[in-house]
């Protein structure tokens, strides 16, 4: 997440002390411990997996684990620090750009002898998040859930007060911008009282993809970074900075400080935003917190030439090479990450399950809110992966986005910022070994 960002803060103070004393699924265990496995998530994410975790110990009664859990943003640099003083887990938790910083440093043993010799078919996960996991025809983790970042949820009572029909998967920025248009309301004194759309986070590579750009020459082996020499970047770009300063259907940063430091999700459920973008995630909270209207989701909309492409999310489960009990690790994984784990996920209504069969299934199409759930199954045909490179993190924060921060105040136009980052970025290239 990215979540990415699609993905990944949590109670700080307090998952520091757990990155570092740790933090067992069933407090701390004795000698017998044989199996680590280290994770983060919210407490509703991580309860899944200590169930699960009890499940796997009570079929299998000679193992024992015990769960590590370590805050997302401590993440790498704690299994790297680990790894380097020889008291790393067997198991890891990764997500999909996480997995390449531990990918790169050859942390991860190669899980095809394993799905060999137990003949464990992966034919029911999504090719897409397999195929991520994948380098030299080696798979290095099992997906555990895919997370298209292309929800636009929709306030039904704001579309239906302008007359609009609800948003169709198949719709194009030329209609999402109609539509936005008509959403937007003011008071008497010209004030904006309800927006027509916002974003999670300031998201600019789904407008970058659907505009049919794209990062690097090669996503599993970059070697040039081709972004702002794109054109789908300056159409992409431009046309997020115009929903905010042209046709002013998007609050710009300055509008949002003066919103008192809300968070853009809030202003959809207080119903001040009538369209959302972010992933499938927000829906547990929705459901529980949005109680004036009701809602819906649709798929991100396609570009202006037709093209439908979005970032993503996802997670896995690895080995560590530097494990001692492989063969205990992945008998682990193969649970976790098999059906009765993609079954648990799917009832929480969290995530999208990477099995295909469970995620088209009664479990994760549960029948509630948002009735159009069934939208990401097609989703993930449509997924982008960011260039498998030590230093992407580095070059889209520290490189990229405060570049772009002055396109969405409105100072640079888009075209200006990819003059100025072709040559930033030239000094700059991926890095793969």
């Amino acid at each position: 997440m990215n979540r990415f960002k699609r993905g990944g803060l949590f109670l700080v103070g307090l998952l520091l002390i757990v990155g570092a004393f740790g933090l067992y699924a069933c407090g701390k265990r004795g000698e017998g411990a044989n199996l680590k496995i280290s994770s983060w998530g919210d407490l509703q994410e991580n309860q899944i997996l200590v169930d699960l975790i009890a499940e796997f110990e009570k079929a299998n009664p000679t193992i024992k684990v015990d769960l590590q859990r370590i805050p997302f943003g401590e993440y790498t640099t704690k299994l790297l620090t680990q790894i380097a003083a020889g008291s790393a887990p067997d198991v890891i938790f990764v997500e999909t750009n996480n997995f390449v910083d531990m990918y790169l440093r050859d942390a991860f043993e190669p899980l095809n002898p394993y799905i060999q010799a137990d003949n464990f078919s992966l034919a029911d996960y999504y090719p897409q998040v397999l195929d991520r996991f994948t380098a030299n025809n080696n798979v290095y983790a099992i997906p555990r859930d895919t997370a298209p970042i292309c929800v636009i949820y929709y306030n039904k009572k704001a579309f239906d007060a302008a007359k609009l029909p609800y948003p169709s998967d198949d719709w194009d920025w030329a209609q999402f911008l109609a539509d936005g248009q008509k959403l937007v309301k003011k008071d008497a004194t010209g004030k904006v009282t309800q927006w027509a759309f916002i974003d999670d986070w300031t998201m600019w590579e789904p407008w970058l993809y659907s505009a049919g750009g794209k990062w690097a020459d090669d996503v599993k082996k970059p070697t040039k970074w081709v972004v702002a020499e794109d054109p789908g970047f300056v159409a992409g770009v431009q046309f997020r900075a115009d929903l905010m300063h042209k046709y002013k259907v998007m609050p710009a940063p300055s509008s949002l400080s003066s919103m008192g430091g809300m968070g853009t999700s809030d202003l959809f459920e207080n119903g001040t935003v009538a369209m959302f973008l972010s992933g499938l995630w927000k829906t547990p909270s929705f459901r529980d917190h949005i109680k004036n209207f009701n809602w819906d989701i649709a798929m991100f909309p396609k570009g202006p030439t037709g093209v439908r492409a979005f970032g993503t999310g996802g997670s896995g489960y690895g080995i560590l090479k530097s494990s001692q009990h492989k063969q205990d690790a992945w008998k682990l994984i193969k649970y976790i990450a098999g059906i009765a784990g993609a079954k648990k996920l799917a009832q929480t209504g969290l995530a999208q399950p990477a099995m295909i069969s469970v995620s088209d299934s009664p479990d994760f199409l549960d029948g509630k809110d948002p009735k159009n759930k069934k939208m990401v199954l097609e989703a993930v045909k449509y997924v982008k992966y960011q260039p498998m490179a030590k230093n992407t993190s580095e070059v889209f924060y520290g490189v990229i986005n405060p570049v772009l921060d002055k396109v969405w105040n409105g100072t640079l136009t888009a075209a200006q910022a990819a003059e100025i980052l072709k040559p930033e970025l030239a000094t700059k290239p991926p890095i793969t070994q």
